[in-house]
């Protein structure tokens, strides 16, 4: 079952330490070499050069929400970021290679897995916060947030692509079910302009979460809402508690050819 339970300050070594020794990390599952692997993954500080300035989310929102039609996910979340802490924070920040990380699109270069906008502000989550337990509860507490809040939220300035009624419950980061729930909501398929429309304004959602994180980091307010690695120690394994959102019988097939997919 998932839960909102409050970080109780765990680092990762911790969790996976003492959770083992309250369930025995699904004992079945994991191997006492697995155990002796996952002990040495303690948290740790680096370096990097990119310097933080607390950013206005609206602000952040609107450019990620225009750049989304000609960058798509993962990359109009980055030059959302990006692009007002080139302003703000200067440095290395100027010479970023915001297209580099354009193939994260659509769970990743079109497969439907882990929704790209979560990946592109992990990048700058990472690069900010110089320090990997910090970046890793960041980027959890935004799937949590990505999964179980009705999106999308954001509101643009001007509707670029299409007006849009709906707004949907993942209940998962994973793209295509994400996507595909709120299209059945909406009752328009993949390669239209509706879709495209929601997509630019979760993007902005995402890229919005990450600039609260980040601010109240800044402040030295930012304490984790979330368990990190819940379900290594509740299933053995990393996952999600959904799994018969895929793995089920009711599998949906293709009813639409797009002729713009063909060479």
């Amino acid at each position: 079952m998932i839960t909102d339970e409050k970080n109780e300050g765990l680092s990762r070594r911790n969790l996976i330490v003492n959770g083992g020794k309250a369930v025995a990390l699904g004992a079945a599952a994991l191997s006492l070499g697995a155990l002796n692997i996952a002990k040495t993954a303690d948290a740790y500080e680096y370096a990097s050069d990119y310097k933080y300035a607390k950013l206005d989310p609206q602000e952040v929102g609107q450019l990620t929400y225009e750049n989304y039609p000609k960058m798509w996910c993962t990359s109009s979340v980055i030059a959302g970021l990006v692009g007002h802490l080139q302003k703000k924070a200067g440095g290395a920040w100027k010479d970023f290679p915001i297209n580099a990380y354009r193939w994260g699109h659509g769970g990743l270069a079109g497969w439907g897995a882990l929704c790209g906008t979560m990946p592109g502000a992990g990048v700058v989550i990472g690069l900010v916060t110089k320090d990997t337990d910090t970046a890793e509860a960041m980027v959890n507490d935004l799937a949590f947030y990505y999964s179980y809040t009705e999106l999308p939220s954001f509101t643009p300035s001007r509707v670029m692509n299409a007006e849009i009624k709906h707004m949907t419950l993942a209940g998962t980061p994973i793209c295509h079910i994400s996507v595909g729930r709120w299209m059945r909501a909406e009752g328009v398929g993949f390669l239209t302009n509706a879709r495209v429309e929601r997509c630019a304004r979760l993007s902005a959602n995402v890229a919005m979460k990450a600039v609260e994180m980040l601010n109240a980091w800044a402040d030295g307010k930012y304490k984790p809402a979330h368990r990190l690695l819940y379900n290594v120690v509740e299933n053995g394994i990393t996952s999600q508690n959904n799994c018969m959102d895929c793995h089920g019988h009711d599998v949906p097939s293709p009813n639409e050819r797009y002729d713009t997919l063909k060479k």
